[in-house]
C-alpha cells in the first residue's frame, strides 16, 4: 500500500481540525426551534435584478450590481437574484419523485441518496429531516450513482444552468472586491460543485429540516419552493431572521471559502431550515478548481491586516472538512 505523503497527511489533519471546529461552533449556536419566535427579514437581503446584465454584459450595470454585492457580502452574506435564467421546474419534479424511485444508492464519497432523518451534510448530533439526492463534480460526474437516465438528464441540465450563472456572477464578485472583473477566471477553469435535490416534509416540532451550519463553498445558489423555512443569522442585528419567499428568485450566499480569501471581511452566515410545510430545494455549492490554491485577495490585506490564511485549494481545505 502506498504510504501517504506529508502533504496529504497535512491536508487530512487540516480537514479534521476544520470539521471539528465547524461542528463545535454550530452546536454552540443558540438556534431557535420555533418559527413563530423568529421575525422575517425586512429589507436585510437585497434583491438584484440580473436581467440587463446577463442579456448585454453592460459594464455600467455590472459595476452597479457589484456595489450591491459588496454591501450584502460585508453585512449579511445573503442576497436574492431575479431574472437569472435558470429553469428549475424539471429539477423540482425530480425531487418530488424521489420517494417513488426503486433504486437509491446510499451516500458514498459525497454522492448518492440520504434518507429523511439523516445526520450527514451537515454532520451533527441533531437529525436533518429531508430526503436528498446529492451529486458532485470534481472534474467529471462519471462516477455518479444515477437512479435512472431520465433523472440523470434533469440533474445534469440543472447543474449546467447553475454553473453558467455562477460563472457570470464571478465578475460581479471580483469587482465588488475592487479587483479586475476577470480576476477569478484562472481559479475557476474547472469548478468543483455539489448540487442537492432535497425534499422536506414539515419539520417535526423542535427539530431541524437541516441543522445549523455554514456553507463550505465559494458561494451557494439556492432555489426553493418556499424560502420562508430558511433561517439565517444577522450579525448586524445580532438575531436570527426568517427569509421571505420571492417567487422565481434564487438566493446567493457567501461560503467559508469566499470568507477566507477575503480575509474574513465578508461574512459566511450561519443558517438552517425549519420547514413549516413540505418544501423542495435545490442548492448548488460552487467552488474553485479543486487542486488550485487560492490566496487571500490583494485588496483585503495591508500592513495592519496581513493574510490570515495561506493559499490553499478547496480539496485541501473545505472538502476535507466535508469528508471528501
Amino acid at each position: 500500500r502506498k504510504k501517504p505523503s506529508r502533504r496529504s497527511m497535512a491536508a487530512e489533519s487540516l480537514g479534521s481540525e476544520l470539521a471539528a471546529k465547524i461542528q463545535a461552533e454550530a452546536e454552540a449556536w443558540e438556534a431557535p426551534r420555533e418559527l413563530s419566535a423568529i421575525e422575517f427579514a425586512e429589507g436585510d437581503l437585497p434583491v438584484l435584478d440580473l436581467g440587463a446584465y446577463l442579456a448585454t454584459g453592460d459594464v455600467a450595470e455590472r459595476r452597479r450590481l457589484a456595489g450591491e454585492v459588496r454591501v450584502a457580502c460585508e453585512e449579511i452574506g445573503f442576497l436574492y437574484v431575479r431574472n437569472h435564467g435558470v429553469e428549475l421546474e424539471a429539477a423540482y419534479e425530480a425531487a418530488r419523485g424521489m420517494a417513488e424511485l426503486e433504486e437509491k444508492t446510499p451516500l458514498r464519497r459525497g454522492q448518492g441518496f440520504v434518507s429523511d432523518g439523516n445526520r450527514v451534510l451537515p454532520r451533527r448530533e441533531t437529525a436533518n429531516y429531508n430526503e436528498s439526492f446529492i451529486v458532485k463534480r470534481v472534474t467529471t460526474m462519471d462516477d455518479t450513482p444515477w437512479p435512472s437516465e431520465a433523472f440523470r438528464r434533469v440533474v445534469v441540465a440543472t447543474a449546467a444552468a447553475y454553473e453558467r450563472l455562477a460563472k457570470r456572477l464571478l465578475p460581479l464578485y471580483a469587482e465588488a472586491l475592487g479587483l479586475p472583473h476577470d480576476y477569478f477566471e484562472p481559479y475557476f477553469r474547472v469548478p468543483v460543485f455539489r448540487m442537492r435535490l432535497a425534499s422536506y416534509r414539515a419539520t417535526p416540532k423542535g427539530q431541524f429540516g437541516i441543522s445549523p451550519h455554514v456553507d463550505t463553498s465559494f458561494f451557494t445558489l439556492l432555489a426553493s419552493t418556499d424560502f420562508a423555512g430558511l433561517v439565517l443569522y444577522s450579525k448586524l442585528k445580532r438575531k436570527w431572521l426568517r427569509a421571505k419567499h420571492i417567487d422565481g428568485a434564487l438566493i446567493v450566499n457567501t461560503g467559508q471559502m469566499l470568507a477566507q480569501i477575503t480575509n474574513d471581511t465578508w461574512v459566511a452566515t450561519r443558517h438552517y431550515v425549519i420547514a413549516p410545510t413540505p418544501r423542495l430545494s435545490v442548492p448548488f455549492f460552487f467552488n474553485a478548481t479543486g487542486d488550485v490554491p487560492v490566496p487571500v485577495v490583494p485588496t483585503c490585506v495591508d500592513e495592519q491586516h496581513p493574510p490570515k490564511y495561506p493559499p490553499i485549494s478547496y480539496l485541501a481545505s473545505q472538502a476535507q472538512a466535508q469528508g471528501e
